[in-house]
Formats: C-alpha cells, structure tokens, sequence
C-alpha cells in the first residue's frame, strides 16, 4: 500500500518554510502524496486567515501539497488540544493517511511521548499541583507546564514552545483515537514560530502578516514562493479590528461586554481584558465566539476537499472509497446542518471586508480548486 502523509497547517500565508515542510514530510515518510488539513476562513490564534481560504489552498497546492481538507470552523479557532484532536480526527477518518508529520522545536519523538504519557495518564500529584496553580490565577497553558515541571523537570524547555504544544496535542490525539498513524515529528527551519527577524530564506508567519497588512508585499518576496506572492497581489486582507460592529452587536452577556462600553476596536478591547490568568491568543478565540456564535462538536462531521493537484486526482477517489466519514466535494450537496456553521463563518468574514469594496465570494458556489 503506498504511504500518504498528512499535514495540519494554515498556511496563513504559505511561505517557504511551509514548503520546506512538506519536502521534508515526504522524505521523512517516504510518502508518495500529501494531504494537508488546513484552518479555513478563521484560524487558531484567534482571528481572521489574512486571505481566504480558497486562495491559501492554491498557494499549498503550488507549494507542494497533492490535496487540501478543511478543518471547519469549530475546530480552527479553538483551543490547541480541540485544534490538533479535529485535525487528526479527519485525517484518520479519511482511511488512507499512513503518516503525520510536524514541525517541533525538538523534533525528538521519545522526547515528546513521554511528556505525552504523563498528560495522557496524569499522576494526582500532577492533578494537585495544576488545580493549585489555577487557583492562584495562572493561566492554564503555564498551569500545567510548572504541574508538569515537578514530576518531569526535563520538560520545562518543551513544553513551553508553540510548535511542541501542537505536536505533544498531536500525539495524544493519536493515542485517543487510536490511529494506525506512524508521527514524524521535523525541526523548523530557520525561524521559530512567533520571530519577527528573518533566517536566510525563512521567516515566520506571524512577522510575514505585519508586513503584509501594511502592503510591504515587495519586504516578503524573499521568504515566500513566487506563487504565493502572485496570489496575494490584488487579494483583500482580513484582521480581528473588521470585526469589531459584528462584536459590538453580539457581546451583550459576554465577560467582554463591561471592557467593551469603553472601547471600540477589538483589539483595544483585547488589550483592556487581558491579565495573567488568561493569554492573549485565548482573548482572541473568546472574540470570536462572540463574532461567530460557534461551538465545536465533539469530533468532525465531515471531511471537505477544498482542493487537490489535477495529477492526483485519484486521492479524491480513494478518500470517497475509504472514508469513515461524509466526504464533501461540492457544498450544494451537503446537508445544512452539517455545513451551517462554515456557511455562517464564511458569510461573516466577507462582510467584514466589505467597507473595502469588496465584493462577498459565495460559499455554496465556490468550486473546489484544481491545478
């Protein structure tokens, strides 16, 4: 049976470390494909994608991936256990991923397992400890690191980097679901995750964003493929602050609304709420609840195709043969209770961009992209 690895990312946008990892994904499985679980409108830090997601799923498929799934919205903009479980819910659900591969700051699987195990089977020391370090008012993402510290004290330089976060949820989504999935974890290259600074070739997502909400795309030509660059030109870009009348309008009864009597943009609102208890990206997510009016169900209902390469088309054919799942390649065929939300969240997320002129792009009749 040939191997097809899957990849969790949002691309937001695609750049050249995204297509170093895909390069790498193969090489490290010895896959023959890639399929790729991708955020879709709304993205797990919180906010908006900076462009659509029809448009970043071109970038991936020029980049490198053979097809893209959607991990809908529920699952993207939650937490990062919620995020990693749907994702990897999908991609054994689809019945034919052998592998997984993520990037890790310490791309050591033995490393990561064991911190896994510890978190999978918690000790009631470990309990204690955490339930203490809520109680003091410490947010839970630093809780269960210093819970985790005291009985595994090699896991304090891990546990604490965002791409070992997601690779540790990962794994306990494996273990969970228990998934024939071989994981592979890979070391960034270049850059970690939230650096502002360039490496070579390589920068992060998070300094790319800066510059390309501020229309510097001519500063990013080095750190992101050609073909991510064409498909940006022209293209409107979303942030949080598009949302704030969309907030305003629905935060009544929410902890929010007392920071929101004073304050108007959403990230000023973000900024009045935050403390120690509770980061910034958590803030974020709790927005847009508010925006969106979303809960995710305990596990995906489907499995979406947003796009796929015209030379492996076949891999659309096996999904509809082998998954476990509804598999959905055309929106107008789906059932609504199954896509209400994506149709909610894509709907919201054109609007906010109408003050710019722009013109909505339908979701019920957006065709899935093919190269």
């Amino acid at each position: 049976m040939s191997r097809v690895c899957g990849i969790v990312a949002e691309y937001n946008p695609f750049h050249n470390g995204h297509k170093h990892h895909i390069s790498m994904a193969r090489e490290v499985s010895g896959a023959d494909d890639v399929v790729v679980v991708m955020s879709g409108n709304f993205v797990q830090r919180g906010e908006p994608a900076i462009v659509d997601k029809f448009v970043r799923t071109r970038m991936a498929l020029l980049g490198g991936a053979d097809m893209v799934l959607e991990l809908p919205v529920g699952f993207s903009t939650a937490s990062a256990e919620t995020f990693s479980s749907g994702a990897v819910y999908i991609l054994g659900k689809t019945g034919m991923v052998t592998d997984l591969c993520f990037g890790a700051e310490t791309p050591n699987l033995q490393d990561l397992q064991v911190i896994v195990r510890h978190l999978v089977n918690e000790s009631e020391s470990f309990k204690t400890t955490l339930k203490a370090n809520l109680n003091q008012g410490v947010s839970f993402p630093k809780a269960r690191a210093a819970a985790l510290k005291e009985i595994l004290p090699q896991s304090e330089s891990v546990i604490n980097s965002p791409n070992n976060i997601l690779s540790i949820e990962y794994l306990k989504a494996l273990e969970k679901f228990g998934f024939d999935i071989k994981p592979h974890p890979v070391g960034r290259k270049g850059v970690n995750h939230h650096d502002t600074a360039p490496a070579g070739k390589f920068a992060s997502a998070t300094a790319l964003r800066k510059e390309i909400l501020v229309g510097k795309l001519q500063n990013i030509s080095d750190f992101i493929p050609q073909s991510s660059i064409d498909l940006l030109d022209g293209e409107p870009f979303n942030q949080i602050d598009n949302f704030s009348a969309v907030f305003h309008y629905n935060v009544q009864g929410n902890p929010l609304e007392k920071h929101a009597e004073n304050h108007y943009k959403i990230s000023d609102v973000i900024t009045a709420a935050k403390t120690k208890n509770i980061t910034h990206t958590a803030l974020k997510r709790l927005v847009l609840n508010v925006v969106l009016g979303i809960k995710s169900p305990q596990t995906p209902q489907y499995i979406r195709v947003l796009g796929f390469r015209r030379d492996k088309s076949f891999l659309v054919s096996e999904l509809q043969r082998k998954a476990t799942l509804p598999v959905i390649t055309n929106l107008k065929n789906a059932p609504l209770n199954l896509i209400a939300d994506e149709l909610q969240a894509t709907h919201l997320y054109w609007l906010a961009l109408r003050p710019q002129g722009t013109h909505p792009r339908n979701e019920l009749s957006a065709q899935m992209i093919i190269i």
